[in-house]
């Protein structure tokens, strides 16, 4: 089925581009007999066929109406650049000037008819007479290249028939000149018939044009759009940039219809802008045709198009039109066999290959690339046809719409059966979500926790690193003990003041005030004997409890800073327990809220700090006992000095005794 559209598409195409080349009247040597035809009633006919060619020579009506002036004239095919006449064997070139006569005959009608002709491009300025009457002048015609001046205007040129003669001859002698183009002469068809068919013509071409160019403008805009919406997809870009082109190309071709915009437009500018909308084109369909089918085009190719291309584009813009127009035959021949590549080498074979809508893309492209050809022979005088790319390429972009449109059915077909799929997977989604947040929420809960522990663990452990590294430093006094651990609590849980209370060691009836950390002077004086029966202090001592105050009597505590004084918002209250002991309480004062875990460490403080306390105590009892052990001994040591001293007193008596005995019992 597909093949079988190709063909037809392919016949149309070649109808299309024949359909204005078939026309019966053809001139033999400068006369086009028309006689009694009734074809002119409601048609016009191209001029072409065998003319009068004058080569160097600006001749005028009354040069041919002159018996005495010898003329000899070469008969040369129209329309056609003189570029491609010999004479002499010799080949024209594209500078110079020329004149070419035609002769029309017809029957006469019977009443006064205006007839005319329709002049589009003659390269590249000319003088039209008919019969002897001067009807346009375009340009400067003239014999040398610098007075002669180059010039375009499409016209539909009226001519007046004022007898109603058996016959009628038109004498058409037109005068031209040619020093900016390749190429010169009648190059392009002149058409001829009665002024309302050229005009009704020339008015239905430039609708046509029109509804053309929106059409390109339109379908231009939306792929422009397609990219903004979605950038990944150049293609859409590349394919935008194409349409402007075509549009471009589409008013600076064929009857110029930019001219009736801008009538004073530069007759240079105007033809690079022709030549740039026809040669540019190439790499920015290879770009589009790339990104489409990247893996049928090779990327070194796709370069040697963009940089070829890019080549063309700035010879055309930076030499003038006589110079580029050497190397046209180079350029067409690049359009063509870059064409060919792209249609045949790349399209045909991604549609060979089944990928996505390539088979629309190479219709698309048979059907434009065809008619480009037919464009191409057209303006080279090899054929002699209509321009028709760009119905050629609106029915490319129709293509593209098509294959896009089917695209996006088949993508929103898929979307809704995605959709329904998705549903239900949003449903089981939301439920498997709502789930594993819970889950996630409670261990997230669970996590913070840990976190926290383990914080105010490493919190709490790095405490009780710094107490006991206090503790080691002050074994030797309770007094100095309490003091330094007291300063270090405070600073560690950012505290006001604070102060240990002792109970004595006589009868434990009073807490004695023993290291202090902030208090006033008064405060202290006040609290240095506390009884353990009365008091908060008292009481946390009696019932060894932990006492959290936060609704403090007035006057109960007052702190002192070098900026004055001021009452705590907070007070701990930690008794100094050591197993069945209670050594004295622990006072903490604080302007903010003291939390959970700084009276966990305080307690943990309190306790480590009664252990010490205890040992202590105990170092203190063994010196004491160390110390009366020692004065016993030295007392015991002083009465064995005394009772050695006695014995030897004594023994010596007994010596000095028996001394005596012996010498008593010797005299007797």
């Amino acid at each position: 089925m597909r093949f079988k559209i190709l063909l037809y598409l392919i016949i149309s195409t070649a109808a299309l581009c024949k359909a204005e080349s078939q026309n019966g009247f053809i001139a033999h040597k400068g006369i086009i007999e028309i006689g009694n035809s009734p074809y002119l009633n409601s048609n016009t006919i191209k001029l072409q066929g065998e003319c009068e060619f004058y080569w160097n020579q600006l001749l005028e009506p009354t040069d041919f109406n002159n018996p005495s002036t010898k003329l000899n004239p070469q008969y040369v095919k129209i329309p056609k650049s003189w570029t491609t006449y010999k004479i002499d064997g010799k080949k024209l070139p594209n500078k110079g000037f020329a004149t070419y006569r035609l002769l029309i005959h017809k029957k006469g009608d019977p009443k006064q008819s205006i007839y005319g002709l329709k002049l589009s491009t003659i390269f590249s300025s000319y003088k039209l007479w008919v019969n002897g009457e001067l009807l346009a002048e375009v340009g400067n015609v003239d014999r040398n290249a610098e007075s002669s001046e180059a010039a375009f205007k499409y016209q539909d040129i009226p001519i007046v028939c004022h007898t109603a003669d058996s016959s009628q001859t038109f004498e058409i002698i037109v005068q031209v000149s040619n020093y900016t183009h390749q190429r010169g002469g009648l190059h392009v068809p002149v058409y001829f018939g009665k002024y309302e068919n050229l005009t009704a013509d020339t008015r239905w071409m430039d609708i046509l044009n029109l509804i053309i160019v929106g059409i390109i403008f339109l379908i231009g805009i939306n792929h422009l759009s397609l990219f903004l919406l979605r950038r990944e997809d150049r293609s859409n870009l590349y394919f935008s940039i194409v349409c402007l082109v075509m549009i471009l190309r589409n008013i600076t071709t064929g009857d110029r219809i930019i001219t009736y915009v801008l009538p004073n437009l530069n007759w240079e500018l105007l033809f690079k802008l022709d030549n740039l909308s026809g040669f540019g084109t190439i790499p920015l369909f290879a770009l589009f045709i790339y990104d489409l089918f990247e893996k049928d085009f090779p990327k070194k190719l796709m370069r040697t198009y963009l940089y070829i291309g890019i080549a063309v584009s700035a010879l055309v813009i930076l030499t003038s039109a006589n110079f580029y127009g050497k190397f046209r035959i180079v350029f067409e021949l690049y359009v063509l066999l870059g064409g060919l590549y792209l249609t045949f080498g790349i399209l045909l074979r991604a549609a060979l290959k089944k990928r996505p809508y390539a088979i629309y893309t190479f219709i698309g492209m048979f059907i434009l690339y065809s008619t480009a050809i037919n464009d191409v022979l057209s303006s080279m005088g090899i054929i002699q046809t209509a321009y028709v790319a760009p119905y050629g390429l609106v029915i490319f972009m129709l293509l593209q719409s098509i294959s896009i449109n089917i695209k996006s059915a088949r993508a929103i077909n898929h979307n809704e059966i995605l959709s329904t799929q998705l549903q239900h997977e949003k449903e089981n989604l939301e439920k498997r979500i709502e789930e594993r947040t819970t889950e996630l929420k409670s261990q997230h809960a669970m996590v913070l926790s840990h976190q926290e522990k383990e914080r105010l663990e490493n919190w709490t452990n790095h405490g009780i690193s710094l107490i006991n590294e206090t503790i080691a430093q002050n074994k030797d006094s309770v007094q100095s003990l309490c003091g330094h651990v007291l300063s270090t609590l405070i600073k560690y849980i950012d505290a006001k003041a604070g102060a240990f209370y002792i109970a004595n060691t006589d009868n434990q009836v009073n807490l004695s005030l023993i290291a202090d950390y902030g208090l006033s002077r008064e405060t202290k004086a006040k609290n240095s004997e506390i009884p353990t029966d009365s008091g908060l202090i008292g009481a946390s001592y009696t019932l060894r409890q932990t006492q959290l105050i936060e609704n403090i009597p007035e006057d109960y505590l007052t702190i002192n800073s070098g900026l004055g004084k001021a009452d705590p918002k907070t007070i701990l209250i930690v008794p100094l327990t050591y197993e069945d002991s209670v050594w004295g309480v622990m006072e903490i004062a604080c302007f903010k809220q003291i939390t959970t875990a700084e009276v966990h460490f305080a307690e943990k403080v309190a306790a480590i700090t009664a252990s010490s306390i205890n040992l202590v105590k105990m170092n203190e009892q063994n010196i004491m006992l160390i110390r009366q052990f020692e004065e016993k001994s030295k007392e015991m040591q002083e009465n064995q000095d005394r009772l050695r001293q006695n014995l030897e007193e004594l023994e010596m008596m007994r010596e000095q005794y028996e001394m005596l005995r012996g010498e008593s019992i010797q005299n007797n």
